[in-house]
């Protein structure tokens, strides 16, 4: 079982999103915003970090600090959800973040599994 963070706003999605994670046989800490996502971050490891790059501003620094700060630590794969409209650029270009994979939103649900799969070496 590989423990997973996901850092998603948006209640539905972050839902769905855990539902995928269980019936694959993961388990998931859930984060609503950076601040949650940071907390977490300190105080427990993680196989794999989901996050949803349109995220609201505040905390959204801190929490990018502190994925990077334990990815230096330990590494593990960082698996972005873009939004379609934010097709423009890097996903590095966003605050630091630096993803392994990303998935367009809206996305298949097996397009997900999948690549996260792929990233957890399934």
């Amino acid at each position: 079982m590989k423990r997973i963070l996901v850092i998603v706003d948006d209640l539905l999605m972050i839902h769905v999103i855990e539902l995928l994670l269980h019936k694959e046989g993961h388990d998931a800490d859930l984060a609503y915003n950076g601040k949650e996502a940071a907390l977490l971050l300190s105080v427990r490891e993680y196989d794999l970090v989901i996050a949803d790059l349109k995220l609201p501003f505040p905390h959204l620094q801190e929490m990018t600090a502190m994925l990077q700060s334990r990815q230096q630590l330990r590494p593990f794969p960082v698996l972005a959800i873009i939004p379609a409209a934010f097709l423009t650029g890097t996903v590095s270009s966003w605050f630091g973040i630096e993803a392994d994979e990303t998935v367009v939103r809206p996305f298949c649900p097996f397009e997900l599994t999948d690549t996260i799969n792929r990233l957890l070496g399934r």
